[in-house]
C-alpha cells in the first residue's frame, strides 16, 4: 500500500469526518491526490463515506485485524518505530526475543492468533486464530531496575482505559496485570526485562486480549471476550487498536517521567481487588486477607485474618 493511502487511513481510523482540504494540508498533497487515493481505498474494500461540508469518514465494523489500518496506526505513533504483523504465530513474546537485536528503537509484534501463547509463571495462554489481539512491545527505557516496579500499574491502567473508552464496557484491574469485565478475565499481560548494571535496557511486554468468543473461552468459564460482553453492540478491532496504542504511549511517557502517585487515584478507581477476601500466593507463602491499599512504590498492602499487615510486590491473586 502506498504511503499516502496509509497516512489517509491513519487519520480516518479515529472515526471522525475529515475534509479533503484538511487531509491535503496534513499530508502535503493536493486535494485531487486525496480524492484519487480515497477512490483507490474504496476499490480495496474500505467503506469510506463522503458527506458535503463534512468530508470523509471511515465506517468501521470489523472485529478482525486489518494490516493496513494497523500500519497506519503505528505510522503516526511517536512511541513505536517498527511493526511486525503475523496473522498467526507461535508466540509474540517468543518472537520478540528472537528479533529484538535486529532492530533499533521500539518494536511492536502483533498477531490475531498464537499456537504457543504463555502468560505469567509460564502458564498456557489459549489464543486460537482470529479470537483475540496478541501483541508484544519491545521498549528501551534506560531506567533503573527500581523504577520498573510500577510499570505494570501504568500499563494496566492504559489497557483498561482503552477498553472503557472504545467499547463503553466497565473494565477493572486485578493487581498486578489482569483486566476483568464482570468478574471474568478479558486480558492479561506479561512483563519481562533485560537489564545490566542495574539499568533496564529492554522491556518486553506481552499482551493478550480476548476479543471474539470461542469454544475455548466459553469452556473456561472464568474468561470472557469483548464482543461477548458487548452482545449486539458493534465492535471495531482497528479503532480499538488505535485507542489502545494511544493509551499505551500516553501512560508509558508518564511512567518514564512521573511517579505512580500521579495516577494512583485513577488506578484505584478501576481496581477490583478491594472490599473482598483474596487468596494471595507469593514465592514464600500463601495468604488470605483483604487488600487495604497500594503504596506509591507499587506494593500491595494486605491485612490477613490474624490482623497482620503484609506488603506484597509480586504475587498471584485469586478473587
Amino acid at each position: 500500500m502506498s504511503k499516502t493511502k496509509t497516512e489517509i487511513l491513519s487519520l480516518l481510523i479515529e472515526g471522525n469526518y475529515i475534509s479533503g482540504t484538511a487531509l491535503a494540508e496534513q499530508l502535503g498533497v493536493s486535494r485531487t491526490a486525496v480524492w484519487k487515493n480515497i477512490q483507490q481505498l474504496k476499490e480495496d474494500g474500505y467503506n469510506i463515506t463522503a458527506v458535503t461540508n463534512k468530508g470523509y469518514k471511515l465506517v468501521k465494523t470489523s472485529s478482525r485485524i486489518n494490516e493496513s489500518l494497523l500500519a497506519g496506526t503505528v505510522e503516526k505513533s511517536s512511541l513505536l518505530d517498527q511493526l511486525i504483523y503475523k496473522k498467526t504465530i507461535d508466540s509474540t513474546q517468543n518472537h520478540a526475543f528472537r528479533i529484538l537485536d535486529q532492530y533499533d528503537g521500539n518494536i511492536v509484534i502483533v498477531s490475531g492468533g498464537q499456537t504457543d501463547g504463555r502468560g505469567r509463571f509460564k502458564r498456557e495462554w489459549l489464543s486460537p486464530e482470529e479470537t483475540g489481539l496478541y501483541m508484544s512491545l519491545v521498549l528501551r527505557p534506560g531506567i533503573s531496575n527500581q523504577n520498573m516496579i510500577v510499570f505494570n500499574l501504568f500499563m494496566s491502567l492504559a489497557i483498561s482505559e482503552a477498553i472503557r473508552e472504545s467499547t463503553g464496557l466497565k473494565s477493572g484491574i486485578k493487581w498486578p496485570n489482569d483486566i476483568f469485565i464482570n468478574d471474568k478475565k478479558v486480558c492479561g499481560f506479561l512483563t519481562e526485562v533485560i537489564s545490566a548494571d542495574n539499568i533496564v535496557e529492554t522491556i518486553v511486554c506481552g499482551i493478550g486480549i480476548n476479543i471474539n468468543p470461542s469454544a475455548v473461552t466459553e469452556a473456561l468459564g472464568t474468561a470472557t471476550t469483548i464482543t461477548g460482553e458487548l452482545k449486539d453492540s458493534e465492535f471495531d478491532m482497528n479503532h480499538f487498536i488505535d485507542v489502545l496504542f494511544k493509551k499505551i504511549e500516553y501512560y508509558y511517557d508518564r511512567f518514564l517521567s512521573e511517579s505512580f502517585s500521579s495516577i494512583k487515584d485513577s488506578w484505584l478507581e478501576q481496581a477490583i481487588i478491594f472490599n473482598r477476601i483474596l487468596t494471595i500466593t507469593t514465592v514464600k507463602e500463601k495468604l488470605r486477607g483483604k487488600a487495604l491499599d497500594i503504596t506509591d512504590e507499587g506494593y500491595l498492602v494486605i491485612l490477613d485474618g490474624d490482623h497482620n499487615i503484609h506488603k506484597v510486590i509480586s504475587a498471584d491473586i485469586e478473587i
